[in-house]
């Protein structure tokens, strides 16, 4: 088994930006992992707070040094690999960026991160259907293949 810990905020209140941030936290690790937890869906693992037995992580192959989104990556091929990956009830504080060129920056690398999964596990889609099932592979793609193009949109649209 593998497990992610709910993320949050320390400085939530700090300013605007970084209330924002704590509205997507929470719904993020609040509501969508633990919807994806209750249907039996892959999780992308993120953040600072998961769990695994030093086996498993092993037989995973460990993080993947190219991705900038290691987490989210290990997180299908634990999916894949047949592990259950769920959230557990706990919440690892952090502090949310407070400026907007940090914003950018961390922004910019989770999108490269997912486009990155998806095209190395979608690169043989037949396997890895069979792998995790239609369902999760379609979630997979939705989720993790939908927030870049997503992202980009909503971040053309600041003015």
């Amino acid at each position: 088994m593998v497990l992610q810990a709910a993320l949050n905020y320390f400085n939530a209140r700090e300013n605007m930006l970084t209330r924002m941030f704590t509205l997507e936290y929470n719904y993020w690790f609040y509501y969508m992992l633990p919807g994806l937890d209750a249907a039996g869906l892959p999780i992308p693992l993120g953040g600072t707070s998961n769990h695994f037995r030093t086996s498993a992580l092993r037989e995973l192959g460990g993080w993947d040094p190219h991705n900038v989104t290691e987490d989210a990556d290990l997180g299908i091929r634990a999916s894949a690999l047949g592990y259950r990956v769920g959230v557990i009830s706990s919440t690892t504080m952090e502090e949310a960026n407070t400026s907007v060129p940090n914003f950018i920056r961390q922004r910019s690398r989770w999108i490269k991160g997912y486009m990155q999964t998806v095209l190395v596990h979608a690169r043989r889609p037949a396997a890895l259907m069979k792998e995790v099932g239609p369902v999760a592979f379609f979630s997979f793609l939705l989720l993790i293949g939908g927030t870049p193009p997503l992202s980009s949109w909503c971040c053309r649209s600041w003015p």
